[in-house]
């Protein structure tokens, strides 16, 4: 699976005080995603997901060369660990 970037709409550049937020409909989106915002310089990087999820795609992006110093600048899961169960609760937690 490969993000359709020939379908996505034309994104500005992000600059050095711009939030990237990371929200995807699966693993390999957030794998392309991540690793497109690695490139950008950026004063937040965050990614939503499970603890599970978001070792998966660090696993694959180091397999592809990304360095574990780079991975540190990614917030992941995103939001404050409140427990939260239900979407209306992770949506809290994010904007918290």
């Amino acid at each position: 699976m490969r993000w359709p970037r020939s379908s996505a709409p034309e994104v500005p550049r992000p600059g050095k005080s711009d939030y990237l937020v990371i929200v995807t409909r699966g693993h390999a989106y957030d794998q392309e995603v991540l690793e497109w915002a690695l490139g950008q310089e950026v004063k937040y990087i965050g990614m939503i997901g499970s603890r599970k999820k978001i070792q998966t795609v660090y696993d694959v992006l180091k397999e592809k060369g990304v360095r574990a110093d780079q991975l540190t600048r990614v917030h992941a899961p995103i939001g404050l660990d409140i427990g939260a169960l239900t979407p209306e609760e992770i949506a809290v937690s994010i904007v918290a």
